[in-house]
């Protein structure tokens, strides 16, 4: 027996639906043979003990923590008590200290499948003790019971089955072989379900083949051999010739074989088919027709039998891709293998939901692989139009329709609107930081994306002493090996530069033309690529040019498909709009470039070539922030009107371009010197103290005091200076740089004032 089965009968013992008079019976003659005034047979399922038979006592059920039998479901054995009251397990039992006072008690195990659920047991009000082959009459008993409820329940199954089968429109007819067949039963409702007298049948009066078409005589006989060759299970449609009427029969044989693998008898499940088999002829008339009609229209039908894999297509199907319809495979796979790559994902979720029942039709669209290699764009419409009892889906069918030119057009508008897009994306981001390396790099995954490309750059082409060179704004990352790695990080740094033209996207700054590459290794500008490189199979080169001219380049690699002119057609709003970026970075520089001229201009003294008096006050107020020590001085050219009315101005000029030199000359590149005005200078040096600078200083005054401008063969000058330092100690002075210059200006003044031609150190 079954756990199902065990579960039920134990439920039904429980419930009394089952039939347990002659169980009572039983336990009056127990109780007789024992001399006890109680029998039991007992089954414990949740809190409760159930009597399910019971001789001398009026309950039906008692707790289970009082019950005895529990102990033989525990141990799965016999248990016996002669006196109670002695037994300190029982003695506090309710059952014995109060109704039915049990004073002595022997139960068995009562089983299922050998598994305890209750027991059999005897009670007595007394104390009494029992012999062993007591025990194993109990037993004994205990396992006639278990197959009495079992017998019982058959039966009861039996009679059950008989019952649903007298209602059912299934016909059951099982055939003995015998070197022929002879009906051995045959169900009763055969009469209702078919109209056939099941007593002729059975009688022999009347055979089953006799009530058959010829057509259905010979599938029958073709059947019957199958078996006889060791078919198990067939099922077959037969059509039967009554007095009255044909009808449609469906049948199901199996088969019954002995140990030597000889066929012994048939049994057959039978159920009326006209209804169904009309419906399917009108069907598959339906069908013929809308064949017809589908082959004179632009639909590509299919029909899938799902269980056998077998998937039926039209003729305009096989057009659609360039098949030929005589050689098309019927397999699934077949077709699946022709779904573009991309696609395969969302066509296959999409047909699990519709098998699943999850949508009411079956509609998607994806890409297939024509027969010459391009893509088809498939629109395809379809439903189950089969599934089993448990709902699993047996036919799907459906139609195709080609929307090639109508997806082409709307990816060709969804990239159009991409493209200006990111072309606005690009602008918008120059203008925001002014940074057009930074905006390039912004748009380049679009720009791979819209173009359906691998790798992309975008460069601007440079002159550099005439030679041209190829600045990268933006590129795919690429990294093969350690020198790449390098280019990666110089690419970073905005110091990535392409100067070997002798390649496919250097064909492009060469020629300034579109450079089309769909075969690797056929152009004539293709030298490979280095040892380690991702393979380029194709490229498309863009020239960028302005006022015809070329400024730059986008290079495109790997495109699924071919490049073409079209695709070079496509991107041009994007060649422009950089072009126009280009523009906008040039004239920046310009005005930038100007600006700086305008502002050095402003800040120099055009006589000296030094910076003038504002350009050294803006630096110092810079000096005057730091906190290492400093030194700030002013010069001052010894007699220099004297010079300018002895000599003239010209003179007086050269003097001071010939200082402005010296003073210059000898500083060191971080420290800065400036003329003030008239015959003043100034210097800074930084990082500098009264020991280690003053016999620079010292220099440079010894330097100038050397000088002589000659004016003739006897007229020369000499130059001396008078120069005023103060040592700056930012940590000991909070005093402005115009306070230090005061000092500086003040020591100058001492030094003119005590004979000139000297360097006096503010104190």
């Amino acid at each position: 027996m079954d756990t199902f089965a065990k579960v039920e009968l134990t439920q039904d013992l429980v419930e009394s639906s089952f039939p347990l008079a002659d169980l009572n019976t039983l336990l009056t003659s127990l109780s007789d043979y024992f001399e006890v005034p109680i029998t039991l047979v007992t089954v414990i399922e949740g809190q409760w003990q159930h009597l399910i038979a019971r001789h001398g006592i009026l309950a039906d059920r008692t707790p289970e923590q009082d019950a005895f039998c529990k102990s033989l479901i525990k141990h799965n054995r016999s248990l016996l008590v002669p006196d109670t009251a002695l037994d300190e397990n029982y003695a506090n039992n309710p059952l014995v200290t109060g109704e039915p006072y049990i004073r002595s008690y022997l139960g068995v195990p009562f089983r299922l499948d050998g598994k305890p659920i209750g027991g059999v047991c005897l009670i007595d009000t007394k104390p009494k003790n029992y012999a062993e082959r007591d025990v194993h009459l109990l037993e004994t008993i205990s396992g006639l019971i278990t197959n009495i409820l079992e017998l019982q329940k058959n039966y009861s199954l039996y009679l059950e089955d008989q019952e649903l089968i007298r209602f059912s429109p299934i016909v059951l007819i099982k055939w003995k072989y015998n070197n022929g067949l002879r009906i051995r039963t045959v169900s009763p409702n055969i009469e209702r379900v078919i109209g056939i007298d099941a007593f002729h049948l059975c009688s022999g009066e009347l055979h089953f083949e006799d009530l058959l078409t010829e057509p259905s005589v010979e599938k029958f006989h073709f059947n019957l051999q199958n078996h006889l060759d060791g078919l198990e299970a067939s099922e077959i449609l037969l059509e039967m010739a009554l007095d009255s009427k044909q009808i449609w029969i469906r049948m199901i044989t199996v088969a019954h074989f002995n140990h030597d693998g000889r066929m012994t008898s048939i049994q057959a499940f039978i159920t009326e088919n006209t209804a169904q088999k009309y419906t399917e002829d009108k069907l598959n008339e339906t069908n013929r027709q809308m064949r017809l009609l589908l082959e004179a229209s632009e639909l590509g039908t299919w029909d899938w039998n799902i269980p056998a894999d077998i998937n039926k297509v039209n003729k305009k199907w096989c057009d659609m891709l360039g098949i030929e319809f005589e050689y098309v495979e019927t397999s699934v796979n077949y077709f699946r293998q022709l779904i573009h790559p991309a696609d395969r994902s969302h066509v296959e979720r999409d047909l699990a939901k519709h098998l699943q029942g999850l949508t009411d039709a079956y509609t998607t669209s994806y890409r297939m692989k024509h027969a010459d290699g391009h893509w088809v764009w498939i629109e395809t419409y379809g439903k189950v139009v089969e599934r089993d009892n448990s709902g699993r889906a047996l036919r799907l069918a459906g139609t195709h329709r080609d929307i090639t030119y109508r997806m082409e057009a709307q990816l060709q508008e969804r990239k159009q609107k991409q493209l200006l897009s990111f072309i606005s994306k690009a602008q918008s981001a120059y203008l925001k930081t002014g940074d057009l390396s930074k905006s390039c790099r912004e748009i380049l995954e679009e720009l791979i994306d819209i173009a359906d490309s691998q790798f992309a750059l975008i460069g601007e082409l440079e002159h550099t002493a005439g030679v041209p060179r190829l600045f990268i704004h933006a590129i795919s990352e690429m990294q093969w090996n350690d020198l790449s790695s390098q280019l990666v990080q110089r690419y970073y740094d905005n110091d990535l530069y392409f100067t070997d033209f002798n390649n496919l996207f250097g064909s492009v700054i060469l020629t300034g033309k579109t450079v089309i590459s769909n075969e690797r290794g056929k152009h004539p500008a293709s030298k490979g690529t280095p040892k380690g490189h991702p393979r380029i199979s194709k490229f498309l080169g863009l020239p960028i040019k302005l006022n015809g001219e070329l400024v730059g380049m986008i290079g495109l690699a790997n495109k699924f498909f071919d490049y073409t002119e079209e695709d070079a057609k496509f991107l041009q709003p994007l060649v422009d709009s950089l072009a126009g970026l280009y523009y906008a970075v040039k004239l920046d520089k310009e005005r930038q470039e100007a600006e700086n001229k305008l502002l050095e201009l402003a800040m120099t003294d055009t006589l000296s070539g030094l910076p003038n008096r504002r350009a050294f006050m803006e630096k110092a107020a810079e000096v005057g922030e730091i906190s290492f020590p400093y030194l700030i001085g002013m010069v001052d050219i010894d007699n220099f009107k004297s010079i300018n009315d002895t000599y003239g101005h010209d003179a007086g000029d050269k003097a001071i371009k010939l200082i402005a030199y010296t003073i210059k000359d000898a500083l060191r590149s971080d420290d800065f010197t400036a003329r003030m005005g008239g015959e003043e200078f100034a210097f800074v040096l930084l990082d500098a103290t009264h020991g280690s600078s003053s016999a620079l200083i010292e220099t440079i005054r010894e330097s100038i005091s050397n000088l002589e401008i000659t004016l003739s063969e006897k007229e020369k000058i000499h130059l001396t200076v008078s120069i005023g330092v103060k040592a700056v100690l930012p940590e000991m002075e909070k005093m402005s740089i115009t306070g230090h210059l005061n000092d500086a200006d003040k020591a100058l003044y001492e030094a003119k004032h005590t004979g000139k031609n000297k360097v006096v150190w503010f104190e």
